[in-house]
Parts: C-alpha cells; sequence; structure tokens
C-alpha cells in the first residue's frame, strides 16, 4: 500500500461504508479514481470490510487477553488455537511469549474453561491471562455498553455485514424482505445503537509499512488520565482496562521503528504510567469477528 492507499483504509476503518464520492472528497482523488483503489484493495484480500457485531449481543460479554508460552515452535499451537469459535484473534509474536489471543465467552466461567484447555495443549508450558474491565477504544468492534434487542431481521441483516460489511442496501433488503429504505434505516439504527461497528480490517502481507505492537501499561494510580491520553492518540488502535499483570492493554500501528520508539516515549512520559512492556505481532493468525449470531438467544 502507498500513502494514498493507506489514507483510504484510514477512513474506512472509520467508517466502512463510506461513499467513493466522500474517500474521493477527503484524500484529493476524483471519485473513479478512489473506486479504483478501494476495489483494488477489497479486491487483493489485503482489506476487508466487515460489521463486527458488539460481543455482548453475541452473548460473549466476557473478554480475556491470553498470552501463551511455548516450548517448541509455536505455529503448531496457533494451528490448533485457530479452530476455536471462542478465538477471534491470534497472533504469533516477539517476547517471552510465542503467541497472544483474545478469548471471549459467555461468562467468566467460560473464559476459565477455555484458559484451562489452551494450558492443556501440547506445546504450551505457561497462560498469563489478563481479564478485560472495559474496552475503551477499537478501531475494529463497537465499544461501550449496548442495551438494545435485535430481531430475526436483525440478525439477518447483521450475519449479512458480517460477510460484507459495504453491501448494498438494495442487497441487503432482498435479504429481508424490506425495502432499501427499511433496511438503510435498520443499519443504520442498528449503529448508532453500537450493535455493530462496520470498518476495515487489513490483513498484513510481512510486506506491507505498517508494524503492530502490542502493549502492557502498570499504573501508579487511577486510569482516567492515562486512558483519556491513550484513547486520543491516533496510532492507538486498541485501549482496554485490565486485570492481571497490567492495568492496561493496548496495541499501537506504525510506519517505522522511528514512529514505535517516538510512541513508547510519550507513553512512558504519561503521569501514572509506572512501566511499560512492549511486544511485536509478527504475524496475525487469525482476526475474525464474523460468528455467534447463531449462539444469541432469540427474545
Amino acid at each position: 500500500m502507498d500513502e494514498l492507499d493507506e489514507a483510504i483504509v484510514e477512513l474506512l476503518e472509520v467508517d466502512g461504508r463510506l461513499t467513493h464520492r466522500e474517500i474521493a472528497r477527503r484524500v484529493g482523488l476524483s471519485r473513479s479514481a478512489a473506486a479504483a483503489r478501494v476495489q483494488r484493495l477489497i479486491g487483493s484480500g489485503q482489506v476487508v470490510i466487515r460489521g463486527a457485531v458488539h460481543p455482548a449481543v453475541l452473548g460473549r460479554g466476557a473478554l480475556a487477553h491470553v498470552s501463551v508460552v511455548v516450548h517448541g515452535p509455536a505455529a503448531p499451537v496457533a494451528a490448533r488455537l485457530a479452530c476455536r469459535d471462542d478465538v477471534p484473534f491470534l497472533s504469533l509474536t516477539s517476547g517471552p511469549h510465542g503467541l497472544v489471543a483474545e478469548v471471549r465467552a459467555g461468562s467468566a466461567r467460560d473464559i476459565d474453561r477455555a484458559v484451562a484447555e489452551l494450558r492443556a495443549l501440547p506445546g504450551v508450558s505457561a497462560v498469563d491471562t489478563l481479564t478485560y474491565v472495559e474496552v475503551m477504544r477499537d478501531v475494529i468492534g463497537p465499544v461501550g455498553e449496548v442495551r438494545t434487542e435485535i430481531d430475526d431481521t436483525d440478525r439477518t441483516l447483521l450475519a449479512a455485514l458480517q460477510q460484507d460489511g459495504r453491501a448494498s442496501y438494495v442487497d441487503l433488503a432482498a435479504r429481508v424482505g424490506l425495502s432499501a429504505a427499511g433496511a438503510r434505516r435498520r443499519v443504520v439504527r442498528l449503529i448508532d445503537a453500537r450493535v455493530v461497528r462496520i470498518g476495515a480490517v487489513v490483513r498484513h502481507s510481512g510486506q506491507d509499512r505498517q508494524s503492530a505492537m502490542g502493549c502492557g501499561i502498570r499504573l501508579t494510580g487511577d486510569h482516567h488520565d492515562v486512558v483519556a491520553a491513550l484513547t486520543d492518540m491516533p496510532a492507538v488502535i486498541f485501549v482496554a482496562r485490565t486485570l492481571g499483570r497490567f492495568d492496561v492493554l493496548m496495541t499501537v500501528r506504525a510506519f517505522s521503528a522511528a514512529q514505535l520508539v517516538e510512541l513508547m516515549d510519550t507513553v512512558r512520559a504519561l503521569p501514572g504510567v509506572w512501566t511499560l512492556e512492549s511486544w511485536t505481532h509478527l504475524d496475525v493468525v487469525k482476526e475474525s469477528y464474523a460468528s455467534g449470531l447463531d449462539a444469541v438467544t432469540k427474545p
């Protein structure tokens, strides 16, 4: 991806249904040129536009970050973990842990069961678990509390958006038997209610300019000012308050090692930050949030 592609991806991360005309206006291209770039990015498979449904709506409101120490190759362990429906994110990493994963389940007891099963896998030496207290920022999925009920029509729309976040309202309407205007109203309501967030997911090939780093932060006092500062940083794409060996978990991305160094120094200098540990995401094995609707209990 070049700089224009990266600018387009950043816009689509915020709003995956942004029109070609609006994208063109914001990046300084013609509409046809912007459309061609979007289609190329999506057609190559490097960028996917998905509707990420709030985990609580899917009956998976308990979230945990799991770091795994392995003996021997990490890839076979990752392959086993990638088959689990309760693991939407999995990455091979640098540092003492061979891989990290996010686990989403219905309850803390389900998280405990999943971690026990993971710990028993061949090749796993140890597991460190962080329980999410609250997700404050996520460029992929919706955050915060969700207080709305969904019906079968909503479920059908959400399932369609999980597969193609840029599906036209005409196509969505045909799936649920509504007019295009009726489908649009439903989708807008679901987005406004934070039931779903539609945005771009970049599948890094190892040849693009972006790199991602995970960071664990220990605090000396209250979390509010630190979390507020982190969520305001454009390079920070994920922030969560956690219980465990870290008080705050975050993911950052940058286009050079120098940018990462500068960002780390900025975070360390924040009042209230005691220590910061980091690890590089070397290979994202799985990043899939398109599941779970079949587990939702109908009202």
